[in-house]
């Protein structure tokens, strides 16, 4: 077990390293001025990707040792647990679809996957969104955060129909109610018909970031969209590739909210590899635990769950 973790932490250091290497080699060739200063650049350049190969050979090996042996270590973290997702745009199908079997190898069963459209996470579709969200709490006894608030009242609304409670986890009238309308107004897409309403939550996001308008707006209505479906969850973990968590992304985003920080939510940006799955794994079990966290890479350094570090015992 302690030989995984080392691997692990050398999985996030290659990323690391390349990610560094990548930025730096894109430039000392430019602006270079005469041959000698051409030839000791070229030769720097070499020595680099040499140390990037490397790196890269390294990173190989480490992650299919972690797919090899990450099953040993998910038995028992999630048993008996229902484990509703939430996928947001720009998240592969086959990020979805390993975080799926990660979920089952650790125990825990998929209890339904709910694929949110472009449109839920659009400035300009406020509107639209607000109308469905009241639409579908009409007549139901679910909390109305008003009308200039469209998307924190969507997320209202995909809490009561995808989240279950500890008293019930049925997809019962009012959740297919609501997900009727929803599907209907082609604002979700489910994978399957739901086996229940997980009580545990994982949000599987993009690593999209920085000061740009367009990106800087989507994170910030997520942000408002968990602040109501993550309250309603046992527990969540919200996971995204290494750049959420850069400035501007929406673990970035995140870190700044209050509602995030009184409810048993973890973030992961270690992505959905099989290292990455099972730092997800481990984090939602931390915050069932009620020891959540911020893991994977974090200024520059890997953070693991408990279980998963090299000085776990």
């Amino acid at each position: 077990m302690r030989s995984l973790r080392r691997h692990l932490v050398a999985t996030f250091t290659a990323c690391l390293t390349l990610a560094i290497g990548i930025a730096l080699g894109s430039g000392p060739l430019q602006g270079a001025n005469g041959n000698d200063d051409f030839t000791s650049l070229a030769a720097a350049n070499a020595g680099l990707r040499d140390q990037l190969r490397t790196a890269e050979a390294a990173g190989a090996v480490d992650a299919t040792l972690a797919e090899g042996l990450a099953p040993r270590l998910l038995p028992d973290r999630l048993t008996g647990r229902g484990v509703t997702i939430f996928v947001l745009p720009g998240v592969s199908e086959s990020s979805v679809s390993a975080m799926g079997t990660a979920i089952q190898q650790a125990g825990g069963s998929v209890a339904v996957v709910v694929t949110l459209d472009d449109d839920v996470i659009d400035a300009s579709k406020r509107t639209y969104v607000g109308s469905v969200a009241s639409s579908s709490v009409r007549g139901l006894d679910l909390e109305d955060t008003g009308s200039d608030q469209a998307f924190a009242q969507l997320g209202v609304v995909l809490a009561r129909a995808y989240v279950g409670t500890a008293k019930s986890q049925a997809f019962d009238d009012t959740a297919i109610k609501i997900d009727s309308e929803l599907q209907g107004a082609r604002l979700v897409t489910l994978g399957a018909e739901p086996t229940a309403r997980g009580t545990s939550v994982v949000v599987l996001a993009s690593g999209d970031n920085g000061d740009a308008a367009v990106t800087s707006a989507r994170n910030v209505i997520t942000a408002d969209l968990l602040s109501t479906v993550v309250p309603a969850a046992e527990a969540t973990v919200v996971v995204t590739p290494a750049t959420g968590r850069d400035d501007g992304g929406l673990l970035d985003v995140l870190s700044d909210s209050e509602v995030m920080g009184k409810v048993p939510v973890s973030t992961s940006n270690a992505g959905t590899s099989s290292a990455g799955t099972l730092v997800g794994v481990y984090a939602l079990s931390a915050a069932l635990s009620g020891s959540p966290g911020d893991f994977g890479v974090i200024d520059g350094k890997p953070v693991l769950p408990r279980g998963l570090a090299p000085t776990d015992r």
